[in-house]
């Protein structure tokens, strides 16, 4: 074999390793498992469950934010809800039906309901905040879309640089890493048979080196050709 295509066979090599080990490294995909857990593509969790935390927005009125449902303690079907102590009236504000995980610069669960109203709550990471110690901060109330974070230890070490969803994103990285797994697998194992059983030697080492030279020669002919002929039409 040629050290030409020695150092070919050395790049596609290298493409596909950082294909299939590189897209996936470092990243953070999230499925959910239930309303409140996210389960990445290498087994990393954010698991809300246990979580009830209040943020008093006045003297007499209270947000709870439970991420799970709990038959228990909390049979109805609203994550969010806010409690007017003074009224004893309670508004509820996001179902668990209609939620989902969606991720950026930091990890957000999305709460909608019948009423067109939105409800975000932001996680993010505080080392302190571990089990029982989360809490709720920066709650704004814009029209029909309410955001507060959640500060959790449960968010802290992901890399959420280059983080992304399972989306169609992901599944054209799966396609272009299985495409070169494919040609790496071809190449190779076509040039240990053609070397090994066919005793082929050379550039004839390579797979059907004929057909892939007949298709590099007839793109050069056409492409080349063309820019002669213009080349040669310029200077009469």
């Amino acid at each position: 074999m040629t050290t030409k295509f020695f150092i070919v066979y050395c790049v596609i090599g290298f493409l596909f390793v950082m294909c299939v080990f590189g897209l996936k490294k470092d990243k953070f995909y999230c499925e959910m498992a239930s309303p409140c857990i996210c389960v990445s593509a290498n087994n990393d969790k954010v698991d809300l469950s246990n979580i009830t935390v209040p943020l008093n927005l006045t003297n007499n009125v209270t947000l709870i934010y439970q991420p799970c449902p709990d038959e228990e303690q909390n049979p109805n079907i609203y994550a969010v809800s806010i409690e007017n102590s003074t009224s004893n009236e309670t508004l509820q504000l996001a179902p668990y039906m209609d939620s989902s995980f969606v991720i950026g610069d930091f990890i957000s669960l999305i709460y909608k309901n019948s009423s067109s109203n939105v409800f975000q709550v932001n996680l993010s990471c505080n080392e302190s905040a571990t089990n029982g110690n989360e809490y709720l901060t920066d709650f704004k109330n814009y029209t029909n879309n309410y955001i507060i974070t959640l500060k959790t230890s449960e968010v802290c070490g992901l890399n959420l640089i280059d983080a992304i969803e399972n989306d169609s994103t992901s599944s054209l990285s799966i396609f272009f890493s299985l495409l070169l797994f494919i040609v790496f697998v071809y190449l190779i194992g076509g040039s240990v048979i053609n070397a090994c059983l066919l005793n082929k030697t050379g550039v004839n080492i390579i797979p059907h080196h004929e057909f892939w030279s007949s298709i590099y020669n007839n793109l050069k002919e056409k492409m080349c050709g063309s820019a002669m002929m213009a080349s040669a039409y310029e200077s009469i």
